[in-house]
């Protein structure tokens, strides 16, 4: 993010905090001085009727003793009178407050108190005035403490995304720093300083990957081009060239094959086929029934079809072997292993996790006299992740390299009549 659209993000951030907290205070104050503001009227008016009913009561006492008072001056703005039989009821007049009794004296019809309201009138006036502009200025004065509040909660925001830009235009600089206060901006920091170590070591990856498959994909190239150059150059054999061409051809399209299982892998589009059985796995990796042991029970087993990962498997431990190359099956509680053992020079500790790597080297040569680009076992272990399952690799018993692939075996019932492929019928076809 550039620095203008980041202070336009941050001032607009502030800006919508500020506006939502005044506006929201504005909301609340209004409601509850409103509340208040009628309250305080409808006491203060029920205030002045009790006194006048008291006024009332007092002067029909008097009637009731014989004495025949027609108005009574209580105090100022407020008088009680007797409306004789004839007279008629006033009619209430503005800014006044009129509480009308009827009476049971003789010739006397009503008793009316009145008091005048235009006084209070004026002062709940001016605090209903004072009371909006109070609430006005409330609401820019809570304004203002959130623009400054989300501000300063802010600036740890800009330092990190300062840091980040510098990380992101210095490559070689180093992780942003995670403060020491534990809290939510420190989980953010660790949180980006975690991606950015996987993007770089994408990077990296991706680099090496190019510069491997650049060299690998050569190979084959300059094999052909120095064949082809000596066959002009001194009239060598057809036969010769055609069968290096053939060769080296061969090698190209098995490369490239890898190359676009892996591109799929990556992108997700591999997708796993329908399960199919033990002896199916190993058929279809091209693992001689004789070479494998499997319990009669097991054999028709369903799982995942990971028979390419049990067949880059078989062929790493066949070219790395001495002598012999074990494989045993088993099924225990809904998972299925299959084990291989051979007796080569066997994986150390250090390099278990690093086989599995694309044109990995344990060397670090570009030579390899016992063949393969690398892929085998990258192709292996996707496949079987792909899969749900698990790969790893141990010392063997019998003083080589030992590889377990585990995989879940699938709860669908079998087919009876289904056709397998080392049972001397016709493989069953997905």
């Amino acid at each position: 993010m550039s620095r203008p659209a980041e202070m336009v993000t941050a001032t607009g951030i502030r800006t919508r905090v500020a506006v939502v907290a005044a506006i929201a205070t504005v909301a609340l104050l209004s409601i509850v001085g409103a509340i208040g503001y009628v309250a305080a009227v409808a006491a203060t008016r029920q205030s002045q009727e009790d006194l006048l009913n008291e006024r009332l009561d007092s002067l029909e006492s008097k009637l009731a003793e014989g004495e025949t008072p027609l108005t009574a001056q209580l105090e100022l703005d407020t008088s009680v009178r007797v409306i004789r039989a004839g007279q008629g009821l006033p009619a209430p007049a503005s800014g006044v407050l009129q509480v009308v009794r009827e009476s049971d004296a003789e010739d006397i019809d009503y008793l009316v108190g009145t008091a005048s309201t235009v006084q209070l009138d004026r002062t709940f006036g001016t605090i209903r005035r004072g009371l909006w502009v109070s609430i006005g200025l409330t609401g820019l004065l809570v304004g203002f403490i959130a623009w400054l509040v989300v501000d300063k909660a802010l600036a740890p925001v800009r330092l990190l995304t300062s840091e980040a830009e510098a990380v992101e235009a210095d490559s070689s600089k180093e992780l942003i720093q995670v403060g020491a206060a534990g809290d939510e901006l420190s989980h953010l920091a660790t949180t980006f300083n975690r991606m950015l170590t996987k993007l770089r070591a994408a990077d990296v990856d991706r680099r090496r990957f190019v510069s491997d498959a650049s060299h690998e994909l050569r190979t084959p190239l300059m094999v052909l081009t120095a064949d082809a150059e000596y066959a002009a150059a001194n009239g060598g054999e057809i036969d010769t060239l055609a069968t290096s061409v053939l060769e080296q051809s061969a090698r190209l399209t098995s490369l490239v094959d890898d190359l676009l299982t892996l591109a799929s892998f990556d992108e997700q589009q591999h997708w796993v086929s329908e399960p199919i059985t033990i002896v199916d796995v190993l058929a279809t990796a091209q693992v001689e029934e004789q070479r494998a042991i499997v319990d009669d029970d097991d054999r028709q087993r369903r799982i995942p079809n990971v028979s390419r990962a049990v067949g880059n498997i078989f062929s790493n431990a066949e070219r790395f072997s001495a002598t012999a190359v074990n494989i045993h099956v088993a099924c225990n509680g809904g998972l299925v292993t299959f084990t291989f053992d051979d007796d080569g020079p066997g994986v150390p500790v250090a390099e278990r996790d690093e086989i599995f790597k694309r044109f990995y080297r344990a060397d670090e040569s570009r030579t390899r006299p016992r063949g393969g680009a690398g892929l085998g076992l990258a192709i292996a272990r996707a496949e079987v992740h792909r899969a749900g399952g698990s790969i790893t690799v141990s010392e063997s018993p019998m003083g080589g390299a030992r590889f377990i692939v585990t995989v879940s075996e699938e709860q669908a019932p079998h087919d009876p009549n289904s056709k397998t492929g080392m049972d001397g019928t016709t493989p069953r076809s997905n």
